[in-house]
């Protein structure tokens, strides 16, 4: 298959990449090309002989791929690189943040389904080994509450909180599904991006802190046991994501609902609206 990669300012371009040319697994992949608006990621890629070109416009290997992976550090660039493929019902990976916009987000999934498009993406934090434990005991028991903690960058260039909000939640969603019901949240600091949220299942409750570091931990409280696990080396994961990109593709089946991929973008909205109110939102998917 022929790919193209659009975003090359983000480091999951370059694994990416890297994993394409290197991994046999993925011998069937081609990455013809990249598009990206800065111009050094363009030329790093290319002299490491990883990609064919550098188009000029993210729409310029319409007809010439079979799929798309786009890897914008923005999430505001997703729905604008993706949609003239997706319109096309040409296949796509989307990186997290699916969109910061909801309704572009929509519009996406709708275009997708009108399309036939299949789309994957999001955060590869949901395919955390790790957290494999916790994921068990709440399969085996009944949950009483839980926690999660990840990163968070409050103050960027590239969608504030929405830029790296998203692994939290997937971590989340993962472990205890994504029914959740309502969300209070509390910007301790931005510069110091503190943000607490309390995240209110039906019966339970996790609470959820954002933190300035790199590990990434959750834990389960059932009414059999409890459970936490962690892990601050989760680079293994492009490999995961590329994987279900790449059989997605094969073999013309979606890895999950289309649906899904919109659940993050409306829990993070829910958690903005909750820090800036100081009032408890309800979630509505």
């Amino acid at each position: 298959m022929k790919i193209a990669i659009l975003g090359t300012e983000n480091s999951h371009c370059m694994a990416f990449a890297k994993l394409i040319a290197g991994d046999p697994e993925y011998a069937d992949i081609e990455l013809v090309g990249v598009y990206g608006y800065d111009a050094e990621s363009n030329k790093k890629i290319l002299d490491a002989g990883l990609a064919g070109c550098a188009a000029e416009k993210p729409e310029d290997f319409l007809g010439k791929v079979d799929a798309i992976m786009v890897t914008a550090r923005h999430g505001d660039l997703h729905y604008e690189y993706a949609l003239p493929y997706v319109k096309e019902g040409i296949p796509a990976f989307i990186d997290k943040p699916f969109t910061v916009d909801l309704e572009k987000g929509r519009a996406l999934i709708s275009a997708a389904e009108k399309s036939g498009s299949l789309l994957c993406g999001g955060s590869s934090l949901k395919f955390l080994k790790e957290l494999d434990p916790v994921r068990e005991a709440v399969k085996e028991g009944i949950v009483k509450g839980g926690y999660v903690s990840a990163p968070v960058n409050m103050i960027n260039e590239y969608g504030g909180f929405y830029f790296y909000s998203q692994h939290l939640i997937e971590m989340m969603t993962s472990v205890f599904g994504a029914d959740i019901k309502a969300v209070c949240a509390n910007l301790v600091s931005e510069e110091s991006n503190r943000l607490m949220v309390t995240f209110q299942y039906d019966g339970f409750d996790v609470a959820g802190q954002y933190y300035n570091g790199y590990t990434y931990s959750a834990a389960a409280v059932t009414d059999k046991t409890a459970v936490f696990a962690s892990s601050a080396n989760v680079t293994y994961l492009y490999k995961t994501e590329l994987t279900e990109f790449a059989e997605m593709v094969r073999t013309a089946r979606l890895p999950r609902p289309l649906g899904e991929l919109l659940k993050p973008v409306v829990i993070e909205h829910a958690i903005e609206e909750s820090y800036k109110t100081g009032k408890r939102v309800a979630v509505a998917f």
